[in-house]
């Protein structure tokens, strides 16, 4: 017999801001940042792992994105 999952609904648009922001948080200071360059550097990494991840969604395979 397959077992029936239950999904969780869709965060609102609130919470998923909130998430967002607490993971960049997260990210920053794992990447142990030391100055305003460094913060920029790991979110322009960051940034571009998102529109990768986006094209992926949108297409289905990854396209690089400059």
């Amino acid at each position: 017999m397959e077992k029936m999952q239950k999904y969780k609904p869709r965060l609102s648009e609130k919470e998923i801001k909130a998430l967002a922001q607490s993971t960049i948080e997260n990210f920053v200071n794992s990447c142990h940042c030391k100055n305003k360059d460094d913060i920029f550097i790991a979110l322009s990494f960051l940034i571009g792992a998102g529109l990768n991840a986006g094209e992926t969604v949108k297409y289905g395979k990854m396209a690089v994105v400059q």
